[in-house]
């Protein structure tokens, strides 16, 4: 129910923001305040049942007008807020990213490797995601796992291509207890 919730409010802010021509702005400062309720200091200050929600819903209120955000997604917070909602703000975010991500025919991937990558490599990379996924733009974030030996593993919308050396080796090894190698 609450991811349905939270795909709802997003689909809502995504309209909105559409129509203002703020769609990319609004998904930036939708990331911005997630990131700020995230503050262990801040969080129970918003979100804590302990304090009664008229001190929570003003403390979000002044938390959102530090961070300067638009009045669009100011209103979003509060009304997350005034209905005891705000929890539900990550999975809000990442709605309101897959939906845009998807409007603009963009894709978000992560690249581990062993060690790390040259910027040839992850533009090789990149390209290779592109034609997967068939998507025009990818975004790409690349970590380094030294476990991976070798390689490289991409996870592109939560499906995952392995070329690891690890799951070679791994993969190698259960062929030859198997004696299929």
């Amino acid at each position: 129910m609450n991811g349905r919730l939270a795909r709802r409010y997003a689909k809502a802010l995504l309209d909105l923001a559409r129509s203002e021509g703020t769609a990319l702005e609004s998904g930036s400062e939708l990331s911005r305040v997630v990131t700020a309720f995230e503050e262990p200091r801040l969080r129970p200050l918003c979100l804590s049942p302990a304090l009664e929600r008229s001190i929570r819903v003003k403390n979000t209120k002044q938390v959102t007008a530090a961070l300067g955000l638009s009045k669009m997604v100011s209103n979003l917070i509060a009304l997350l807020a005034e209905r005891d909602r705000l929890a539900l703000l990550p999975e809000v975010s990442r709605w309101y990213e897959a939906l845009l991500d998807d409007e603009l025919g963009r894709v978000r991937i992560t690249i581990w490797s062993a060690t790390p990558l040259g910027a040839s490599q992850k533009n090789e990379i990149i390209e290779v995601a592109r034609r997967l996924t068939k998507r025009r733009e990818v975004l790409a974030v690349a970590e380094v796992d030294a476990d991976l030996l070798g390689g490289v593993v991409l996870d592109a919308n939560g499906t995952i291509y392995d070329g690891s050396l690890k799951t070679q080796l791994t993969r190698l090894s259960k062929e030859m207890a198997e004696g299929g190698a």
